[in-house]
């Protein structure tokens, strides 16, 4: 190989550069290594819908296209983020694909806020800078500058280069400005981005001091006794009278008015209506009603008043036509009604899939009532003495301090309990675990699906110096932070046009 061709455009520093699909903020080093991925244009000409056809924009910035085309920096994205996951030994199909355009158009739009923000600044990149950022592009296999390289390098290659690396300039500018800069620093402070108060750490490592651990008990609204479904089934049994109906369903009413008219004048039996016309919004193609509890059939219906209608035909009648959540519909009860049979166990079950949905209310009463029984028992017998009299299992949970959100500098609960699942997030539960007194009993607290109990066992103090997880890694994370916080404001920005999806779909999925 020629000594020119290992320095220009080197694709092996290319390769080494390896970083998190996700990421989308990008170094100066990396931006100078899209610089080149621009020239190998990736097409994936399988994907597209016509070889040729040239893609409309995914969207526009600040009323500027983003557009995918040889040399865009969307291309030179999708290049990068192709490459990734290839080194990484990912198979690239369809779904890679779209994680990887996704990703990349992402990149794109931050690309474009910060190159625009620069320029509106009026910031002038220095031709200094410049020349200093192309220098590794022309070194020798020993790392040293070669003129040879240099002049065998064409100058429409070198001029392109120098344009590419000024707008990548442009854009580090921004991040230096945002983040502060990962290659320049004044002593162990990086120069540039916004500063972190000498304080702030220490009082991060000081939210973690205090620490508490807790036994608790779990009483899960699935185990919900299947005979207090069966009670309230009783107490409501219109809700699961059956019909067996049939259903003609039709998009718009004037379609509909003609069908009763055929049907109520005997040109038309209802079986052939449902095999010409009907959209089977709410049946099977034979035409009968799919769900057909008074329940799910209430929830088809715009009114109380269609409800009514359509559940007083009489059977082998017709109804008229009726206004649907979806379309407009004309049913016929092919035969009577059918009373639940609560004794049935597959019907209990219907009525507590019922309850869980739209009445999960009445469930976590019962067992909020159940569980202030549990902790009365509790406090005058033990908490071991409660859980073996309601045949619970006593759950643990080692010391952790109020993290909201298990925010990943602090320590976090470590049940392995699926009951707890969200208590971080949960303010009743995080208000009652901190402020209970030692040995104290909790009145019963929500989470999710699930009603809890709580005995605080033990609180402990660890001293801040030895909370070192939040000195090393909070410059990391705030870094983290508020590069996430950014990229959610510009991705959310009224000045994104985000095309993506519907681009993406019309010309790169196969149908």
């Amino acid at each position: 190989m020629k000594e020119a061709e290992k320095g220009k455009f080197s694709a092996d520093t290319r390769k080494k550069e390896h970083k998190p699909m996700k990421k989308v903020f990008l170094s100066i080093g990396s931006i100078l290594i899209l610089i080149l991925a621009a020239v190998s244009f990736i097409f994936i000409p399988a994907m597209v819908q016509g070889s040729g056809t040239e893609l409309p924009p995914f969207g526009r910035f600040n009323k500027k296209p983003i557009e995918y085309k040889t040399g865009s920096y969307f291309a030179s994205m999708v290049q990068y983020y192709s490459e990734q996951m290839k080194n990484n030994g990912s198979q690239l199909d369809e779904s890679a694909y779209f994680s990887i355009f996704n990703t990349a158009f992402s990149s794109t739009v931050l690309n474009m806020a910060f190159t625009q923000a620069v320029e509106a600044s009026g910031y002038i990149v220095p031709d200094a800078a410049i020349d200093r950022s192309m220098l590794p592009y022309f070194y020798d296999s020993n790392g040293v500058y070669s003129p040879k390289i240099f002049r065998d390098t064409p100058d429409t290659d070198k001029i392109e280069l120098r344009n590419q690396i000024a707008n990548g300039l442009v854009y580090q500018r921004y991040y230096d400005d945002s983040f502060g800069s990962q290659s320049e620093a004044l002593g162990d402070s990086p120069l540039y981005g916004i500063k972190t108060a000498s304080a702030e750490t220490p009082f991060l490592q000081r939210m973690g001091e205090r620490q508490r651990s807790f036994e608790y008990a779990a009483f899960k609204t699935a185990d919900y006794p299947r005979t207090e479904a069966a009670a309230w089934g009783m107490q409501n049994p219109d809700l699961f009278t059956k019909y067996d109906m049939s259903v003609v369903s039709v998009s718009d009413e004037n379609t509909a008015k003609k069908l009763l008219k055929q049907l109520q004048n005997n040109e038309l039996v209802f079986e052939d209506a449902v095999a010409e016309y009907s959209r089977n919004y709410y049946s099977s193609t034979d035409g009968k009603v799919v769900n057909s509890y008074r329940y799910q059939l209430k929830s088809i219906m715009k009114d109380e008043q269609s409800l009514n209608e359509l559940t007083g035909l009489e059977p082998g009648a017709i109804s008229g036509v009726i206004p649907t959540v979806n379309g407009f519909s004309i049913f016929k009860l092919n035969a009577p009604a059918v009373d639940a049979d609560f004794t049935d166990s597959a019907m209990i079950e219907t009525v507590y899939s019922y309850m869980n949905s739209y009445e999960a209310g009445v469930i976590e009463r019962y067992y909020v009532d159940t569980a202030k029984d549990f902790a009365a028992v509790a406090t005058r017998s033990g908490f071991d003495a409660a859980c073996a009299q309601y045949g619970l299992t006593k759950g643990a949970l080692d010391a952790f301090p109020l993290n909201y959100n298990d925010n990943p500098l602090l320590k976090t609960m470590s049940a392995a309990d699926t009951a707890l699942a969200g208590a971080s997030l949960n303010d009743n539960f995080l208000k009652t675990a901190f402020s209970m007194q030692k040995d104290e009993i909790s009145s019963p607290i929500v989470v999710n699906k699930n009603v809890i109990v709580l005995k605080m066992t033990e609180e402990i103090t660890v001293p801040a110096e030895q909370n070192s997880t939040v000195s090393i890694l909070y410059p990391y994370y705030i870094t983290q932070f508020d590069q996430s916080s950014v990229q959610s404001a510009i991705m959310s920005s009224d000045k994104l046009q985000n095309d993506f999806i519907q681009v993406y779909f019309n010309n790169f999925m196969k149908y």
